[in-house]
């Protein structure tokens, strides 16, 4: 009888134990919450406190910004660093809200969650309610003439931000394509003609120009050097007007690619100036430029027929 009445005892210690332990640990996390402000409005940003007070051995979390809020839609959060004095830890943060319901009261509670080994727990304090003040609050009629409706004017400045019209922008650019192609298909060799003349004769005015100026100094005095650099300049503006490496010929290949009378005794009087000493070059330099020019007209006749 003694034997069963220590087992009743001794297990009755047991669950006390137990349940006065596990009213330590859950007395271990303290946690408090709450609406800073008692009123806001539809779209007006407010805040709602969360503390918690717990052994510095814990670890604990506050909900972030992945957290369901209820009807309440998260701004941002402020997180306060933790305090800890006397093996106790202090957390806070304040969280900042917008609410887009017409509840007129509206509840929350956050929750802190307790880190374990084998799970998470939750302390939740209790709910705090927040005030919806709204700007409307008398009951409209579903049918009323405009100048009795409860409206309140505003004439205030509201800026309003530029809205690009994308579709619009992409029908344009794909007409303006398709005309640029079309006028480019009818008229697109003119156009081509056009610039190609106009280049060949800015070239032409440029050599006659140069070569002129060549032919006015060796007029005054005789030079070799000037007479290599004209030479050359005419076989490089020929080069450019027909396509053929002039500037890389000897007087023989040049003769042989183009056989022009005039070619033939003005080349060779040429170079006996320029090797020889000869004087006389102003007349082989003359008929050399005569034949640019009959070179220049034939390649126009060719483009405005081709």
């Amino acid at each position: 009888m003694k034997m069963m009445r220590a087992c009743v005892l001794k297990g009755c210690l047991t669950v006390l134990v137990l349940i006065t332990g596990l009213t330590i640990s859950r007395a271990q996390v303290t946690v408090t919450g709450g609406f800073i402000q008692d009123t806001t409005k539809i779209g007006v940003a407010f805040n709602y406190y969360l503390t918690a007070r717990y052994h510095d051995n814990l670890q604990v979390l506050f909900p972030d910004s992945t957290w369901k809020f209820d009807e309440f839609e998260f701004q941002q959060k402020k997180y306060f660093p933790t305090v800890t004095q006397q093996g106790e830890s202090y957390d806070s943060a304040v969280y900042t809200l917008l609410t887009f319901e017409i509840d007129e009261v509206q509840y929350l509670a956050l929750p802190v969650f307790q880190l374990q080994k084998a799970d998470c727990t939750f302390h939740v304090p209790p709910r705090d309610s927040i005030v919806l003040s709204l700007l409307v609050t008398e009951s409209v009629p579903d049918s009323i003439n405009a100048q009795d409706l409860p409206l309140k004017t505003n004439t205030g400045y509201q800026r309003v931000f530029f809205l690009f019209n994308y579709p619009v922008t992409v029908i344009i650019v794909v007409v303006l394509l398709i005309l640029v192609l079309a006028l480019w298909l009818i008229f697109g060799k003119r156009i081509r003609k056009y610039f190609k003349l106009k280049q060949l004769t800015a070239n032409h005015q440029k050599f006659l120009q140069t070569f002129s100026g060549y032919l006015q100094q060796l007029q005054t005095n005789f030079s070799v050097p000037q007479t290599e650099r004209a030479l050359f300049y005419w076989k490089k503006y020929l080069e450019t007007l027909e396509g053929k490496p002039y500037t890389k010929l000897t007087t023989r290949e040049t003769l042989a690619l183009e056989p022009d009378s005039r070619l033939r005794v003005s080349l060779p009087l040429l170079d006996k100036a320029i090797y020889g000493h000869n004087n006389s070059v102003l007349e082989p330099l003359t008929q050399l430029q005569q034949l640019a020019e009959e070179k220049f007209k034939k390649r126009v006749e060719a483009i405005n027929h081709g």
